[in-house]
């Protein structure tokens, strides 16, 4: 799409949102040019005159009736409400008609200077996803936000903990008011489970008798998975059920029937306690994977203990332990050089 000539008359080919658009314009190339960058420019701050006229409910009105369907249609509903709440504040009583895709321009930009580029693009693709349910539900015409790009998020190696930075930590933990970090890190070590999947985790899921943890309803369906219990783990449960009677394992301090959601200031201050650079919760599961790899456990096994949809997402915790036998054996080069 660009500029075409027809017969002694240059015209414009371009894309408004909704269909492909062609018309002549006149002799001139340049001058066709020229219009074709203020189409383009008017697309994209999204003027009125270039989109139907529908008369659709204001955002925050429409995330609630979107609000029902995820919960009862979409994992990890939990989380993704507390992004909703955001979005009414930032879109809040605009109509779904006049949301234009510079809107999304501004969001990703206002966003950004505030919070790490992963959170913008998940709250960037909650958006796209509501707006493009308000199309299947004949709300809008077309998604206004189609085709708007995601932030890069530069890639950060993952950090595997080594031994003597684990009791470290663990020490560290103690010394801070968030309270049961010290489990919720033992047990990320030991189990493999993401971070929601052990602050989410109910009672009834924790089976003391076959000494074994059931995740339900996890990120995806191959999350779903039976997690057996070494004594780490066991002796941090037990210790946690004689304090709690809730119903979860990690409750919330603030309110009855909610869970401690993020343990994220906490464990912030542990590793600086620990003086352990770099670390995320995350890479405790990260950990516990290169640690199962690095025993000789295969690595399906592997792949089912971290609840990993696909083998390839697994491979790469063997590729690091690869590295390192090339490593040994390089070793003996250098002695034998010696």
């Amino acid at each position: 799409m660009g500029v075409y000539k027809r017969g002694h008359f240059w015209g414009i080919d371009y894309y408004d949102g909704y269909k492909r658009r062609r018309k002549l314009v006149g002799p001139s190339k340049g001058e066709a040019e020229k219009i074709l960058a203020a189409k383009r420019l008017d697309i994209m701050r999204g003027l009125p005159e270039m989109r139907p006229r529908i008369d659709a409910p204001p955002f925050a009105e429409f995330v609630e009736r979107y609000a029902d369907y995820a919960k009862t249609n979409k994992r990890g509903f939990y989380n993704e409400r507390y992004r909703l709440e955001q979005l009414k504040k930032h879109f809040g009583k605009r109509k779904l008609s006049d949301l234009t895709r510079w809107d999304a321009e501004t969001f990703k930009i206002e966003k950004n200077r505030l919070v790490a580029p992963a959170t913008v693009n998940r709250l960037l693709g909650n958006v796209k996803h509501i707006l493009s349910m308000a199309v299947e539900w004949g709300f809008l015409p077309a998604n206004p936000f189609a085709g708007v790009k995601l932030l890069r998020v530069p890639k950060r190696t993952e950090r595997v903990l080594t031994k003597d930075e684990e009791v470290l930590l663990l020490a560290a933990c103690d010394q801070v008011r968030t309270p049961g970090l010290r489990h919720s890190v033992s047990i990320a070590l030991n189990t493999g489970m993401r971070k929601g999947e052990i602050y989410g985790l109910r009672w009834e899921c924790v089976d003391f008798q076959t000494r074994s943890i059931a995740i339900l309803n996890g990120k995806t369906e191959d999350s779903d998975r039976r997690i057996p219990m070494n004594d780490s783990v066991f002796e941090a449960l037990s210790t946690l059920r004689q304090r709690h009677q809730n119903e979860f394992v990690f409750p919330s301090v603030r309110g009855k029937g909610e869970h401690f959601r993020d343990p994220k200031k906490g464990f912030t201050n542990a590793i600086r306690l620990a003086q352990i650079p770099h670390l995320r919760f995350h890479d405790l599961r990260h950990t516990f994977a290169t640690r199962l790899v690095q025993a000789g456990v295969d690595i399906i096994t592997v792949q089912h203990l971290l609840g990993h949809s696909k083998i390839t997402t697994t491979a790469r915790y063997a590729h690091s332990f690869a590295d390192d036998k090339i490593a040994a054996v390089k070793r003996l080069n250098c002695a034998a050089v010696r």
